[in-house]
């Protein structure tokens, strides 16, 4: 029992860190420069000390290294782990997402998602942001430089900007340019979804 509760353990674990990995699109940023510098996966594998297989895995998103494995590979490329991480994972110019594949800015009361991620580049960020009865943007105000388009998709919202409360419900919507602090917030008894574009992007 002690053997299949500990496997069971170790499962999640592997599971888990895969599912961090991917979230962080290692593979797909080790892959694009490695390609970017002209290697392949085994004459990576051979600078860093690791095997072909370890790389494949990597790539795949079937592996997540550890932070010392990932030191090794990018030292043998080169670059830092800081412009690992910058570099946009993707050069597409067309991206599909279906609901479970947009990347997860927070969880809970309220839930964000945001399309994209892999554009670094981008200028626009789209985000879809479902909150429950009660649930906003939070105590501090949101502040922002850019520009922010925001459409009640369901349920009904209230949005307190610059002393003044407007109460918002499906088909409505707001924008906002400049430094404008404001508060949203689901007065409704069911969730309220809203779909928010900012330019520039936030992150």
């Amino acid at each position: 029992m002690a053997e299949r509760k500990k496997a069971v353990v170790e499962a999640t674990a592997k599971a888990r860190a895969r599912a961090e990995a991917s979230e962080l699109a290692v593979g797909s940023r080790l892959k694009q420069v490695r390609e970017a510098a002209g290697l392949s996966q085994r004459e990576l594998a051979k600078r860093a000390g690791v095997t072909n297989a370890t790389v494949s895995t990597i790539e795949q998103e079937t592996h997540a290294p550890s932070l010392a494995s990932l030191h090794r590979l990018l030292t043998a490329i080169p670059i830092s782990i800081a412009d690992f991480f910058a570099l946009p994972v993707s050069q597409k110019n067309a991206l599909f997402y279906n609901a479970d594949d947009l990347a997860v800015v927070s969880r809970g009361a309220a839930d964000l998602r945001v399309l994209g991620s892999e554009r670094r580049d981008k200028r626009l960020q789209m985000f879809i942001e479902r909150y429950k009865p009660g649930a906003g943007t939070g105590d501090d105000p949101i502040i922002y430089d850019g520009e922010t388009a925001v459409l009640v998709i369901e349920g009904t919202i209230e949005v307190e900007v610059g002393g003044e409360t407007h109460r918002l419900r499906k088909g409505g919507g707001y924008q906002l340019f400049g430094r404008v602090p404001y508060w949203l917030r689901n007065v409704g008894k069911t969730e309220a979804v809203v779909a928010c574009a900012c330019t520039p992007p936030i992150f």
